[in-house]
């Protein structure tokens, strides 16, 4: 491993040399990592800094400690495997590091389910077809539904063909009301023949599938998301938290 250097804090560059570290494959999944006072000495730095830098990579789920025993490596730690770690609604409405790209644009349909969902008078709906890419892989497509006001409105204002936020990022900002809830469902399904080549598996072979709906602060649902997910490609970590005030 190299000494990095540069204007981030050093526990961030150091986390930033273990990761590439990992992903190239110079540790083996369940290795142990040098200790602390080894990486202490070829850093020059803290303790607590290499702890930091330790924590980055143990919040991505590319690392995990034993105590007495030392670090080690899990298995998401390869290359072009996307783990996306959620704790907040705002981690769920962003996707650091990837790229979101359209397969098609808005239209407007009629779509009974769709339109259920986002409790609307009538069957119709505005649909947005993306998939999103991590390191130039695709790994997700998601089929976005809303109501047919704010698709006419992404229609006029032109969703961009490539970018690295979210649409509902993107559309948070036209809102009357912030976000402020999201419900969704995860299971297991088979990929659609249209889905699978475009994140690069076999037509009928298992995927993750995921039904996301999201809600302003009045409880208005605003977008239904539902997204195929390449399970070679990506691993989903919830982490919550016990309010104990």
């Amino acid at each position: 491993m190299a000494k990095p250097n540069g204007a981030k804090p050093m526990y961030k560059l150091i986390a930033q040399d273990l990761r590439a570290a990992l992903e190239e494959g110079r540790f083996s999944e369940d290795e142990r990592l040098p200790t602390e006072a080894e990486l202490r000495t070829h850093y020059g730095v803290s303790r607590h800094t290499i702890r930091q830098a330790f924590q980055d990579l143990v919040s991505e789920g590319l690392i995990y400690r034993l105590p007495g025993q030392g670090t080690f490596v899990t298995g998401l730690s390869r290359r072009g495997h996307y783990l996306r770690s959620v704790g907040t609604i705002e981690d769920l409405m962003a996707w650091s590091g990837t790229e979101m790209r359209v397969i098609s644009p808005v239209e407007i349909h009629s779509d009974q389910r769709a339109a259920s969902r986002l409790n609307l008078p009538s069957e119709e709906v505005a649909v947005v077809a993306v998939s999103r890419f991590y390191e130039g892989v695709p790994f997700v497509v998601t089929y976005i539904y809303l109501p047919p006001e704010i698709g006419r409105h992404l229609q006029v204002n032109s969703l961009p063909n490539e970018s690295s936020k979210t649409v509902i990022g993107l559309l948070e900002q036209s809102l009357s009301s912030p976000i402020t809830d999201a419900e969704q469902c995860i299971t297991v399904t088979t990929a659609p023949a249209d889905v699978a080549k475009l994140i690069d598996c076999a037509a009928d072979e298992p995927v993750m599938y995921v039904e996301r709906c999201y809600f302003d602060s009045v409880g208005t649902p605003v977008e239904l998301a539902i997204s195929y997910y390449n399970p070679k490609r990506y691993s989903y970590r919830l982490r919550l938290r016990r309010n104990l005030s």
